[in-house]
């Protein structure tokens, strides 16, 4: 099976936190559970002819910036040119399943999400044939880095300075962007401000562990950033016809720190220093909804 092709159907709605059902058909075996396809390969078969059986499934993530209340007692802004890179995705039956199935492994690579208002991409085309005949209760994603740009104040040697940072995180070890490796918390930050750059590098830099809305938890285990979710998918790969999975995310204010009491700070502004910034306890997706459309 190749595995690209195989997680078509899954990435994009287990990649942004879905913990909706999506229903793509009856799901065979006992109770829908752990069931085989005909032949017992877990995975869909052949019509005549050799040609897969199913349909085609294109997965589009839209991403939107419109207002939300947050509750959670933290200061927040919408980031600008923001993207991450998702590595892998494993699906379990349930929490205790010793055998999860691991739908795709890029290894260094991942795959680019843009989160721009508006943007619209396209994750994967694949057909539903590739895809293993079961029901899972949860999913853990893999996220190998973050880009994004925020606003700021650099407070430094008595002055203020206002301005914004361009920022890229490794999440995972091993990670791999724009031809070099890097490990968890390597970063490369450049606050610009005043016509001028002052970029740092280096290692270490916090990756945060959280429980959040919507039932699931992001955790630093064995060199990889995690996502686990709750999710109700039985799968099916007889899937007839030719399908697009759309996710809407909503990133407004999905960049979250905490304001520090600080002479200087400012309430509601990510403050920082030469070599300090306010702690930032989470960013990712805020809320989400999925559609399923025809395609023509």
């Amino acid at each position: 099976m190749n595995s690209r092709t195989a997680s078509a159907l899954l990435t994009a709605v287990l990649a942004a936190g879905c913990d909706k059902e999506i229903d793509f058909g009856p799901v065979g075996g006992e109770g829908g559970q752990g069931g085989e396809a005909p032949g017992g390969s877990g995975a869909g078969g052949e019509a005549e002819g050799g040609a897969p059986a199913g349909g085609t499934i294109a997965i589009h993530m839209r991403s939107s910036t419109a207002p939300i209340a947050h509750s959670d007692g933290l200061s927040g802004q919408t980031p600008s040119e923001h993207k991450s890179g998702v590595r892998s995705l494993q699906l379990f039956r349930d929490p205790n399943d010793s055998n999860p199935v691991t739908v795709f492994d890029f290894g260094q690579e991942s795959v680019e999400v843009d989160y721009a208002d508006g943007a619209d991409t396209l994750v994967f085309t694949a057909n539903s044939a590739d895809l293993p005949l079961a029901t899972f209760t949860v999913a853990r994603v893999v996220h190998s880095w973050v880009t994004y740009r925020v606003e700021a104040t650099m407070h430094a040697s008595g002055f203020d300075l206002a301005g914004h940072f361009e920022n890229f995180q490794a999440l995972s070890d091993n990670s791999l962007f724009e031809g070099y490796l890097f490990d968890s918390g390597d970063y490369d930050y450049v606050f610009v401000g005043a016509s001028m750059s002052f970029p740092a590098s280096g290692v270490g830099a916090p990756v945060p562990e959280y429980e959040a809305a919507g039932g699931f938890s992001v955790r630093f285990e064995d060199g990889e950033w995690a996502y686990y979710f709750p999710v109700s998918l039985p799968v099916n790969p007889e899937l007839p016809g030719d399908l697009a999975i759309v996710l809407d995310v909503n990133m407004h204010e999905s960049f979250r720190w905490m304001d520090e009491p600080t002479t200087d700070f400012t309430a509601g502004v990510f403050d920082a220093t030469p070599t300090t910034f306010e702690p930032v306890l989470q960013f990712g997706a805020n809320s989400f909804a999925v559609t399923l459309e025809p395609v023509d």
